[in-house]
């Protein structure tokens, strides 16, 4: 999506949809005519209709404060992960290193099983969660709640495409992880180990580790998942904070100008001077103008909710 200007986003028409005002600036109880996305509009005065926008703004922080609360929480899942797996591949290089005896071989496949272990705990754990934040739609719902629909947000689609899910993690109604395979070669380890246990007192005993290469190959592959999540995460924290910032900002224009309001104020006039302190307490962020009608109707909707 190309970059909306912001004086097509803050118009006269956002001003009277947004404020549900006509263009007159008095506090008439006659109903205007035909139906917004915010239901029958009411003509009322500017400066309520601006209290009223910055109302359905604060709703907005509050859901994009979710949303960046629940990616961050699903960054720090994805890096506990990683570190998990580079537990796991510090484990598989010493043993490529050769020279395993049994009392070894033991300690490999404690070190490299305790943190399996670990990893498909934490998969687990998201499990019987009402929001997985292991998986992609579960996340990008919650960014939709709050206004921002990845196939309207270029910058959030584009990190979303390399957000991979960890499908493979299946959880069966006992609680157990069933098919982590794919994503850990455990049993290739094991049986490396095995295949790679040599008597340490025999000269001619073959030291052959070559099972490892496999192993090594499916952990870079399961790193550069992991890493790919972390950072597609990292945009797309990036991508909500700057709406966030840029939705403070309206919220407290609107608030501000509210109460200086005159009686020879149009929604036409209001408009611009929203536009000018808008600027002036963003001037980075109007990249994102484009999501502002998304959020304040998904604000408006969350308090509606509310009051049901």
């Amino acid at each position: 999506m190309a970059v909306t200007n912001l004086s097509r986003v803050i118009s006269e028409t956002f001003v009277k949809t947004l404020t549900r005002v006509g263009t007159s600036s008095s506090s008439s109880s006659t109903q205007a005519g035909g139906a917004t996305s915010f239901g029958q509009q009411q003509e009322i005065s500017l400066s309520a209709g601006l209290r009223n926008g910055a109302r359905d703004f604060s709703a907005s922080v509050q859901l994009l404060n979710n949303g960046i609360s629940v990616i961050n929480v699903a960054r720090d899942a994805n890096e506990k992960l990683l570190e998990l797996v580079s537990q796991m591949d510090r484990t598989v290089q010493d043993a490529a290193r050769g020279g395993i005896g049994p009392s070894r071989a033991k300690r490999l496949r404690a070190e490299f099983g305790e943190a399996v272990r670990k990893f498909e705990k934490l998969l687990q754990s998201t499990a019987g969660q009402e929001l997985d934040v292991f998986n992609p739609d579960d996340l990008s719902s919650v960014l939709s709640r709050a206004g921002l629909e990845l196939e309207q947000v270029d910058e959030l689609a584009g990190a979303f495409r390399s957000l991979t899910a960890l499908n493979e993690a299946k959880v069966d109604s006992s609680g157990a992880v069933t098919s982590t395979a794919t994503l850990i070669p455990k049993d290739d380890f094991q049986r490396a180990v095995t295949q790679s246990i040599v008597d340490l007192d025999d000269p001619l005993a073959v030291d052959d580790v070559s099972g490892f290469g496999g192993v090594r190959s499916k952990m870079r592959a399961l790193r550069r998942v992991l890493e790919g999540n972390v950072s597609a995460l990292d945009k797309t924290a990036s991508v909500v904070g700057k709406n966030l910032e840029l939705v403070r900002v309206v919220g407290l224009a609107m608030l501000d100008l509210s109460s200086s309001i005159t009686g020879s104020s149009t929604a036409a006039s209001v408009a611009e001077e929203l536009q000018s302190k808008i600027r002036q307490g963003a001037p980075l962020l109007l990249s994102q103008s484009h999501n502002l009608q998304a959020i304040a109707v998904a604000g408006l909707t969350a308090i509606r909710s509310q009051a049901k």
